[in-house]
């Protein structure tokens, strides 16, 4: 019981917050390219509607794994996975993908190590704070 009311707890505050768009989305995790709006576009629309929330309520600093709790049925990664390959017309392998089942990792994070291992452009930023 005590998980269920943290997990309603936690869509109740994701739900009352205001909304930011793809582009502040983009300059809180200090990117600018159109390739970084697309991708955290596709990652917030995809995880909106798994979930059940409005993607534009969806922060750079929300943890991971506290969207992912948000739903009672079970989620696959592959789902974004596929979403992501469809929006940026690349294939995606298991390596190309961050461990999203880490603690700590935001949703920022997240999509600044999936660019980073997917775009060459990108792996400058491997080593940045988000």
């Amino acid at each position: 019981m005590k998980f269920l009311l943290k997990k309603s707890k936690r869509f109740s505050e994701i739900l009352q917050r205001s909304g930011i768009s793809n582009e502040e989305f983009v300059h809180n995790i200090k990117l600018s390219s159109e390739l970084a709006i697309k991708t955290v576009n596709c990652v917030r629309k995809e995880l909106g509607k798994s979930f059940q929330v409005p993607a534009e309520k969806l922060y750079p600093d929300d943890k991971f794994l506290d969207i992912i709790s948000l739903s009672c049925w079970e989620w696959d990664m592959i789902e974004l996975v596929l979403a992501l390959e469809a929006t940026l017309k690349i294939d995606i392998d298991e390596e190309q993908v961050p461990n999203w089942t880490s603690k700590s990792i935001t949703l920022g994070q997240w999509i600044v190590e999936f660019l980073c291992r997917n775009f060459p452009e990108y792996n400058n930023l491997k080593n940045r704070e988000v």
